[in-house]
């Protein structure tokens, strides 16, 4: 006489399969998830040099300007400081 079996060799069959077919989606997920992120990471640390190079460039050439407005600044003051030490040569009573 047989005995009765609860679940069969097919159904074990069955659920292994699945068990395993679904491990190895969850494992390609996982990995395609990771290389994702990975490299969008890459892309935000390249934007965010460029974007670094990019203030830095703007920032000398800003301080470039600066700096040659005050030279042409300081080279009228001691133009004018010159004609005023003139005028007030000038002008003495002595």
């Amino acid at each position: 006489m047989s005995k009765p079996y609860l679940i069969s060799g097919e159904t074990l069959k069955t659920f292994g399969q699945g068990a395993l077919g679904a491990m190895t989606f969850g494992a390609y997920h996982q990995y395609t998830t990771n290389k994702i992120m990975e490299l969008n990471n890459e892309k935000v640390e390249i934007q965010h040099k460029y974007f670094m190079d990019k203030m830095e460039n703007q920032h000398k050439k800003e301080m470039n300007e600066m700096e040659n407005k005050q030279k042409i600044l300081n080279e009228k003051l001691e133009k004018l400081e010159k004609v005023v030490s003139q005028r007030e040569k000038q002008n003495s009573w002595w």
